[in-house]
């Protein structure tokens, strides 16, 4: 009996292996082909994707760094993606401990009314939008605050969801031990709770500036000035009537995607927590 077990834990084991190193392959097999492309010329590309640069071009990326300026965009991108990643944090974190620890009639409908913002789709709010940008003198296009409200609006509902899942799993015990111990509320928040919500936090700012440093069609309406281009604008930068530099575009790609991997690899420890943490209620 027990020798079966172990035989069908260890076909158990071979088959996830299996599945893992084929669902490695699927997920890597773009950026592979991503890294070979932006070594090469046109007709390289065009001839075969999965070969190997038969005569590295570097020059690509000395194109994409000086004719899209690359580099420019990037941080651009960067500053977008952190202020608006601050703003989700601050004020998701303030309307989760209130959902969460406070006891207030309205509060399931306030938490209702942001939880539609996630099924709602962004991209149905366009023209509300410009109408409501053109008629507000303080919001102005080719503004980066513009933008960064923006962000903050449409990202927000996502990380309250999150946080506030994650407060409810805090024990209320310790709200009344840090009251007894002459804590205010803004001790209990600042010093006690973010502490402890630092995975649902570090879950939040992933996703948050995922979307920010990706995002496009806000930015593509919103910015028309060369200098404030974002790394998705920047990227049609090779894109012609009649023809495309796919090998400095490719290379423009490798580039822009480096920032990515850098941020989520300081706080990918934290992913799982923050989310198996936040739907635990309390």
């Amino acid at each position: 009996m027990e020798r079966s077990k172990t035989v069908r834990k260890g076909t158990a084991y071979w088959i996830l292996g299996v599945f893992a190193i084929i669902w490695a392959v699927i997920t890597l097999y773009p950026f592979i082909v991503t890294i070979f492309s932006s070594l090469k010329t046109n007709d390289e590309i065009l001839g075969s994707m999965l070969n190997l640069p038969r005569d590295p071009v570097w020059h690509n990326y000395y194109v994409a760094i000086t004719g899209a300026k690359t580099l420019h965009t990037i941080m651009n991108s960067i500053f977008l993606a952190v202020c608006s990643t601050a703003g989700v944090l601050l004020f998701g974190s303030m309307l989760a401990y209130v959902i969460s620890r406070k006891k207030h009639k309205y509060n399931k409908i306030i938490f209702t009314i942001f939880l539609t913002g996630i099924v709602l789709p962004i991209y149905a709010t366009l023209v509300p939008m410009m109408k409501m940008i053109s008629k507000i003198d303080i919001l102005q296009p080719n503004a980066f605050y513009t933008l960064i409200l923006i962000y903050i609006a449409i990202c927000l509902p996502e990380g309250l969801f999150i946080m506030a899942g994650y407060m409810r799993g805090i024990s209320r015990e310790l709200d009344e031990a840090a009251i007894i111990d002459g804590c205010n509320t803004p001790q209990l928040f600042f010093r006690i709770l973010l502490p402890i919500s630092k995975p649902a936090l570090a879950t939040s700012a992933i996703i948050t500036f995922l979307a920010c440093y990706n995002e496009m069609i806000f930015a593509l309406l919103f910015i028309t000035d060369k200098a404030k281009y974002t790394v998705s604008i920047g990227l049609l930068y090779f894109v012609g009537k009649k023809t495309t530099d796919m090998g400095p575009m490719f290379a423009a790609i490798i580039l822009t995607t480096l920032p990515m991997l850098v941020f989520y690899m300081l706080f990918q420890e934290k992913i799982q927590s923050g989310l198996t943490a936040g739907a635990v209620k309390g």
